[in-house]
């Protein structure tokens, strides 16, 4: 018996639907579709905010030199803020001067302490590309030391304490201070003890390295101008008939050298004097030479941390004040933008203030009026009535150049 294949049956192919994502499956739904809601409404708030862009968008990497300003950069809160803004900033610390008077090649931006070390660097890329100097901060240089020492010049006549009980803040008589310096006085013969231990050392302030930052080059032009009869040094008066040439600065160089031996007296010079200011009971160093924000953020730290300030520090200003004019100097032109933020961002100028910055300074004045009325607000008394905002003059860059090379035998 033969079987006729045309009648076998044919093969039947069953076709079901393609299963569904994981994700969308009944049963994840229900386990875990909360949560994802939740996750998803999360990430738009996010997408709203701008937060979560930054790591979608390409962030700008700048290089750095500066002195006590990298205070600012270092900050964690500045750095989130910045990112905000699609900006990283690696910093190379070291004095103003010292950024002044080396290569640049490999930076972006500078931001300076002073004004002559700004002019240096000008003057240095005469030929290259510099953008808009800018000021937006002020930190003048203090005198800071701890409370039985400025009771001891207090006693003297020397210090002037002002405001309240146990103040924070005492004017300083620099003519007088100076004059115990040049007589060699210790702090046994004013009379230490009557506040604490003995204490044989002279009587000076300690100073970073003249060399190489503006803090130092700032006292000494203080010192400079004291010792020349309260008068701006200046270059040598050229004789009638004389031909152009350069500046004659034998009179600034013998200034200088009277003024030296007041500042070799302290020794070989330290790079890190707020931090041991801040960090050490009393340290070795009776009056270091800082900047105002220096002092202020470590208050305003202690004020957040205990709910007081730390009594025992206080700082001495200078009758004869010294404005400092701290300059952003873009190298590139994509640093101009980190200038602008820097000076104008609400955020940046709030955690300024925070770090002891003065913004928006008026014209003319040492004195910041909104830093004080948050030092106010923080619960901190303001240094506002510690002196006046006279100041004195700088001198000519050539001639401040010729005293810091003499003073601090520097190349």
């Amino acid at each position: 018996m033969t079987t006729d294949s045309s009648l076998r049956e044919e093969p039947q192919l069953t076709i079901r639907p393609k299963p569904s994502a994981f994700f969308l499956r009944r049963r994840f739904l229900r386990g875990f579709g909360p949560a994802l809601a939740f996750a998803v409404s999360g990430l738009i708030v996010l997408l709203v905010s701008g937060t979560v862009v930054v790591p979608f968008q390409q962030t700008l990497v700048l290089r750095g030199k500066m002195g006590s300003k990298s205070d600012l950069f270092a900050d964690a809160k500045v750095q989130e803020i910045l990112m905000r803004h699609h900006i990283r900033v690696h910093v190379t610390r070291t004095g103003s001067r010292d950024v002044a008077t080396h290569d640049l090649s490999q930076y972006d931006f500078v931001f300076l302490s002073g004004e002559p070390a700004a002019g240096l660097v000008r003057r240095a890329r005469a030929d290259q590309w510099t953008g808009t100097a800018r000021q937006p901060f002020t930190s003048p240089i203090v005198l800071a030391t701890y409370r039985r020492y400025a009771k001891t010049l207090e006693k003297e006549k020397i210090a002037k304490p002002v405001g309240q009980q146990n103040p924070l803040y005492y004017t300083l008589d620099t003519e007088k201070f100076i004059q115990a310096m040049r007589q060699e006085r210790s702090w046994d013969s004013l009379g230490i003890s009557t506040f604490g231990a003995a204490n044989g050392n002279r009587v000076l302030a300690q100073t970073s390295n003249i060399c190489d930052s503006n803090s130092g080059a700032t006292y000494l032009t203080l010192l400079a101008f004291l010792e020349n009869g309260r008068r701006v040094p200046v270059v040598d008066p050229r004789p009638a008939g004389e031909p152009a040439g350069p500046p004659g600065l034998s009179a600034a160089q013998e200034l200088a050298s009277r003024i030296k031996p007041l500042v070799a007296a302290q020794g070989f010079p330290s790079s890190d004097l707020s931090e041991s200011y801040a960090n050490l009971a009393e340290g070795d160093k009776p009056i270091v030479v800082i900047y105002e924000h220096q002092y202020l953020a470590m208050q305003l730290r202690a004020k957040a941390q205990s709910g007081q300030p730390d009594s025992d520090r206080v700082l001495l200003y200078p009758k004869d004040n010294i404005l400092t004019k701290p300059q952003f100097l873009a190298l590139k032109p994509e640093a101009e933008r980190l200038g602008e933020l820097i000076t104008f961002d609400p955020d940046l100028q709030r955690r300024a203030m925070e770090l002891g910055f003065g913004v928006a300074t008026p014209a003319g004045s040492t004195k910041s009026t909104r830093l004080y009325d948050f030092l106010r607000e923080q619960g901190l008394t303001a240094p506002e009535n510690a002196d006046n905002d006279s100041t004195t003059p700088l001198p000519d860059n050539p001639v401040l150049e010729q005293m810091i090379k003499t003073v601090g035998d520097c190349p």
